[in-house]
């Protein structure tokens, strides 16, 4: 199946993995992983006295996720005001 720009946003599951994981946001998906890994293995290592850190390596995965459903959502929305 080959999906058009006439398909819509919220119908394709292709169209919503192009705009969703383009290859600038899935680098820094790949940087957010990275970035948690690290820091997870710094605060393991410290034997977990640094508890900040364990806090830390979170935020930039929780940002990904926040720019993702943002992104959807607004994709989403300029869709629906298409149609009305």
């Amino acid at each position: 199946m080959h999906t058009t720009t006439s398909t819509p946003y919220s119908k394709s599951f292709q169209r919503r993995l192009r705009v969703l994981f383009s290859p600038v946001r899935l680098s820094l998906l790949v940087a957010a992983i990275a970035f948690c890994v690290v820091l997870n293995v710094v605060y393991i290592g410290s034997g977990g006295s640094l508890e900040w850190i364990g806090l830390l390596s979170a935020i930039p995965l929780l940002a990904f996720a926040a720019w993702t459903l943002a992104t959807d959502y607004s994709h989403r929305r300029k869709e629906k005001a298409q149609t009305r």
